[in-house]
């Protein structure tokens, strides 16, 4: 399952629903070691879309989640605010953590980037957007990073 939600238009979106995934199943450590699987392949596609991306004046971002049956395992790797959740006799059980920019570890590493947090009617990177983590977002690099979280359930 992979879940996108672009923000700055669907370019960045669209981008990912087309190469995560093919980056992901195509990567070498892929069956052997999953985690490190996903968070190079989110790595990589950030950067692909990015160096695809230099042309465009306007910049467009995405969130990502995905969730990866693994036999009995389930693999919840999340980038941004695109919850997974299961439900569990009828009750919503989150799967992920969103990435907003006023969860304190988030701040203090947009911070320790040299970006910053402010408040403009929500907490925004940048004083721009509301996720700490996204594709995309050129203009917001290095404080807004496509390192995914991973939840093993």
């Amino acid at each position: 399952l992979l879940i996108f939600l672009g923000h700055g238009g669907s370019r960045t979106a669209e981008y990912l629903k087309n190469n995560l995934f093919k980056n992901l199943s195509s990567h070498p450590d892929f069956i052997k070691d999953t985690k490190t699987a996903i968070v190079e392949a989110f790595k990589q596609t950030d950067v692909d879309y990015l160096n695809e991306e230099k042309g465009h004046q306007r910049d467009a971002g995405s969130t990502a989640s995905t969730a990866l049956l693994l036999g009995d395992r389930i693999l919840v790797a999340n980038v941004g605010d695109s919850r997974v959740v299961a439900s569990r006799a009828g009750l919503a059980v989150p799967l992920s953590v969103d990435h907003k920019p006023d969860r304190s570890d988030e701040r203090q590493r947009i911070e320790q980037a040299g970006g910053f947090v402010i408040w403009a009617g929500t907490w925004r990177v940048g004083g721009v957007l509301a996720v700490s983590r996204a594709f995309g977002d050129k203009l917001l690099k290095p404080y807004v990073v496509a390192d995914p979280e991973i939840q093993v359930g």
